[in-house]
């Protein structure tokens, strides 16, 4: 049973009203005319400095779409700020829409915790360790392909195998995820990387290779770093592409057909193996000019065709938990009952679908059965 407003105002923590705002991407100063207060009253509440009444309880649950009991203390509280996370630029976002992602692994990180106390995920165990340095990007990415026994070809299931060794995946949902690339953050042990809905299925594994990068490289996260931002590329282009492979196998001249043919085979974009020819040496910046602009004129610079080998991966970590967590005690509606969130939005969490309406068919007027 959940605790009444006026019981909340006595038990408030203002984390999680700045948490509860931040989740629904909101400012100070929208919560403020949602509830009709200013905008200095709703800072206030989330410094500590004054206490909400229950009405204003009320209003501030319904205008974030949560219940009033979420603004409860007592709950652990993981607190991120811009400079725990691997961001890759901090110019193409805005303050506002990082923390909105940010919050969202803030409440992922305590789903993980409810889930850890009935089921054991995987452990983290990448075959390298993180955060170390062993060793230079394009060497630490060939280290990570021994011990994953694939010594050669392409890293097929990418999302799948990180799963399997303990990183959670995730993607953010709501339209600033638009605005906002991949990025990754090291959780108390457990790394997450967290996917923006942006580009198509290659691109999207470019960009996990790229955060698992980061995971292994930087253990000091350097938000919008250079020096970071090309290290993390240079793993990914090598644990995707190995230069000892596709360096004799790209085409000289350049054939878009060709080079389109071996970008699905080892399922990245076009753009990316363009990319990695020039880094290799194999073509110059002419060249990639001209592919580029090829590109740009077939439209795939941001809707390249997707081969049937990758149509896409989903995290499904998450997901499987929960439906192990319900086998065992857990159902859906405990597990959004202890997070304090409404049973669609822990579905939206987990990445699940809205449940289809159970139709059935009304027969009106005559009866469809007369008898004789």
């Amino acid at each position: 049973m959940h605790p009444d407003a006026a019981a909340v105002a006595q038990a408030f923590a203002p984390a999680r009203l700045t948490m509860a705002r931040e989740l629904a991407g909101m400012r100070k100063r929208d919560l403020a005319e949602a509830i009709d207060r200013t905008a200095a009253a709703v800072s206030q509440y989330e410094l500590g400095q004054s206490r909400p009444s229950s009405e204003t309880l009320h209003r501030c649950a319904a205008a974030l779409g949560v219940p009033v009991s979420f603004f409860t203390t007592g709950r652990p509280h993981l607190r991120l700020d811009t400079a725990s996370a691997h961001f890759r630029s901090l110019r193409s976002t805005t303050s506002h829409q990082r923390q909105q992602a940010l919050a969202h692994v803030e409440l992922l990180w305590e789903l993980i915790d409810q889930l850890d106390r009935v089921i054991e995920l995987p452990p983290v165990d990448l075959g390298v360790p993180l955060g170390l340095r062993p060793a230079e990007p394009a060497e630490t990415a060939g280290m990570v392909r021994t011990a994953w026994d694939v010594p050669a070809g392409p890293v097929v299931h990418l999302v799948r195998r990180l799963e399997t060794r303990g990183i959670v995946l995730t993607q953010l949902p709501g339209v600033d995820a638009e605005t906002i690339d991949a990025f990754s953050a090291a959780l108390h042990g457990r790394p997450m990387i967290v996917l923006s809905h942006k580009g198509n299925p290659m691109r999207q594994r470019f960009s996990v290779a790229h955060e698992l990068g980061h995971l292994l490289l930087h253990p000091e996260p350097a938000p919008g770093s250079r020096v970071h931002e090309r290290e993390a590329n240079t793993f990914a282009a090598e644990l995707l592409m190995p230069a000892d492979e596709i360096r004799d196998r790209l085409p000289t001249p350049v054939d878009i057909t060709a080079l389109k043919e071996i970008a699905d085979g080892y399922g990245v974009s076009v753009a990316a193996l363009a990319y990695r020819g020039k880094d290799l040496g194999v073509y110059g910046e002419s060249t990639l000019r001209r592919i580029m602009a090829t590109l740009t004129r077939l439209g795939w610079r941001t809707g390249e065709p997707v081969g049937s080998r990758y149509p896409g991966e989903r995290p499904e970590l998450l997901t499987r938990a929960a439906e192990l967590a319900a086998a065992h005690g857990l159902p859906m509606y405990l597990l959004a009952d202890r997070l304090h969130l409404p049973l669609p939005r822990l579905r939206d969490l987990l990445g699940l679908p809205a449940p289809r309406p159970h139709l059935r068919l009304v027969h009106g007027g005559e009866d469809p059965n007369p008898g004789p």
